[in-house]
């Protein structure tokens, strides 16, 4: 189901976000739909004690993004958001404890990682999305995309270039909170990628040595 949750959101965040939810509107919740399914699946087979708050979480986002795509309201759009905030939040930590805890490095632990970088990313679109719907003026893209289906696009195209410091000046946070989100966010993005580097070597080596001590 890892590699299902990672496929998902390679996906969505490349394709059917900048590309294909224009030409195809019902995809992108269908995909969205199958993201909150599989991260009730990873939670109950990490047997996590948050699985049920998992579980309660997914399905009540899924109505509320349904319930959202079906008839939009900015009210809905604050709850979708904010429940989808919720979930990520959750299945990411959830992911960052398989990832950095003991054990040989495998391919399912890469996995966790790289989609845990995504999941990152994702979040803080949301949380950017919740205090733009709240401060149109929060950013300087047109405030025109409130009420459009590429609001979250944009954000998540945001979020990706400030998670990964490579931000091209096109869309600039203005207020106070959004400032501080993002420059939360570009932190985050390199402590993550350090400790990972830093745990792998070590988890590498301390394996290194208990294959050398068996020998």
């Amino acid at each position: 189901m890892l590699r299902g949750l990672l496929i998902l959101l390679v996906a969505d965040v490349f394709i059917v976000a900048p590309i294909a939810q224009e030409a195809l509107p019902l995809l992108r919740p269908v995909i969205h739909s199958m993201f909150l399914l599989s991260g009730i699946a990873i939670a109950f087979r990490s047997r996590a004690p948050t699985a049920t708050v998992v579980a309660l979480l997914a399905v009540v986002g899924l109505v509320a993004h349904w319930i959202y795509h079906a008839q939009p309201t900015i009210a809905l759009q604050r709850a979708d958001t904010a429940l989808s905030l919720g979930f990520c939040v959750v299945i990411t930590g959830l992911l960052l404890v398989q990832v950095f805890r003991a054990g040989p490095i495998t391919l399912y632990r890469i996995e966790g990682a790289v989609t845990a970088y995504i999941l990152i990313a994702y979040s803080w679109a949301l949380a950017y999305q919740l205090v733009t719907l709240s401060d149109p003026a929060a950013f300087s893209f047109s405030a025109a995309a409130l009420q459009s289906q590429t609001l979250r696009f944009r954000l998540l195209y945001f979020s990706t270039t400030t998670l990964t410091t490579v931000s091209y000046g096109d869309i600039t946070p203005l207020s106070p909170v959004a400032c501080s989100l993002a420059a939360l966010e570009g932190v985050i993005g390199q402590i993550f990628l350090v400790l990972l580097l830093a745990r792998l070597v070590s988890m590498e080596l301390h394996s290194r040595q208990q294959g050398g001590h068996r020998a």
